[in-house]
């Protein structure tokens, strides 16, 4: 699919999205309830949102050390940097920004720090249906609910599965395209180049210690999303279980996946926004303010900090977009 029609689509995905959340919408009501928030609770969510930033660039420098030593402050930087790409920019456009802005700091291929930022995808793949199998276990989908995730979920997992299996035949799997490659043109010959240097992204996983290091830090980095949601829960005194915070938190996760615009605008605040009103019963206005506060939570500081390092960097977006990706670094 050509990539403007892809982005006309997104943008027409949240439209809809904010269309059905927001079409009773209520200004006045809307900012009384603001006006009601425990705004501590709100700062809590904030911070352990960061903490799950500083969490994730610990994951990604175990994924990226047997390739480069990369500084942790430089990680967190580029994290963030990920963050603002992804909530201002269209085609997820954050993960090539901060895969860019390692390779050009630490002399690496583009292609295969983009290697390793796929295997934390799937990491965080992983982290989703886990969160997934614990929710199912104790909360009771609707059918329609269970239909709609069902394949979903399964769609992931199978992803997920085809990514480790590459993971573990990347050897045989490069070999095989690079004998093709001596058969064909010169710049099929550069796709496999930068395709094996991709793969070399996927080399980080060692022995089993690195394997569990990163499990833990998929297992906490979901705990403080859960918790980034739990206490914005707190901040509105809604009287919600820990699981239908977890119902809250795998939903709209599933939403932010959905191609949309960027930040995922629309689909994070409609998936908000029917949790609360369909199956927890709360009113519209109570929903709206929530769907509100909890994607600007989840966005604004993240990607107002990513702005601050994108444009304190070197960085340019047209760079990005012309850079060459299969050159002579490591």
């Amino acid at each position: 699919m050509n990539r403007w029609i892809q982005l006309l689509f997104g943008f027409a995905l949240s439209f809809v999205g904010l269309f059905f959340a927001f079409k009773n919408l209520s200004p006045s009501s809307i900012l009384k309830s603001f006006q009601a928030l425990n705004y501590f609770w709100i700062l809590a969510s904030v911070f352990a949102l960061f903490l799950s930033a500083l969490v994730r660039s610990l994951r990604w420098k175990l994924l990226l050390i047997s390739i480069k030593p990369v500084e942790l402050k430089n990680l967190f930087a580029s994290t963030m940097i990920g963050y603002f790409g992804n909530s201002a920019l269209p085609f997820k456009m954050g993960e090539i920004l901060r895969g860019y802005y390692i390779s050009t700091l630490k002399n690496i291929k583009t292609s295969t720090v983009l290697g390793s930022i796929v295997l934390e995808r799937t990491c965080d793949l992983l982290g989703l249906i886990m969160t997934f199998s614990v929710v199912s276990i104790f909360y009771s989908f609707d059918l329609e609910i269970k239909l709609s995730l069902l394949p979903l979920i399964f769609l992931l997992s199978l992803t997920t599965i085809l990514i480790v299996y590459l993971f573990f035949k990347k050897n045989i799997f490069f070999n095989k395209i690079l004998n093709l490659s001596k058969r064909k043109s010169e710049s099929f010959f550069r796709i496999t180049n930068m395709l094996r240097s991709f793969g070399r992204g996927f080399s980080s996983i060692s022995n089993f210690k690195v394997l569990f290091s990163i499990l833990m830090y998929t297992l906490l980095l979901w705990l403080l999303f859960f918790l980034t949601t739990y206490f914005v829960i707190k901040a509105f005194g809604f009287d919600l279980s820990l699981v239908e915070v977890g119902v809250i938190l795998l939903l709209t996760s599933i939403a932010m996946s959905i191609p949309a615009a960027p930040g995922a605008i629309g689909t994070h605040h409609f998936a908000a926004y029917y949790v609360m009103t369909n199956m927890f019963l709360f009113s519209d206005i109570e929903s709206q303010s929530f769907a509100i506060v909890l994607h600007a939570v989840s966005y604004i500081p993240l990607a107002f900090c990513g702005a601050l390092y994108f444009f304190s960097s070197s960085l340019k977006i047209f760079d990005v977009l012309n850079k060459e990706i299969v050159d002579d670094k490591v």
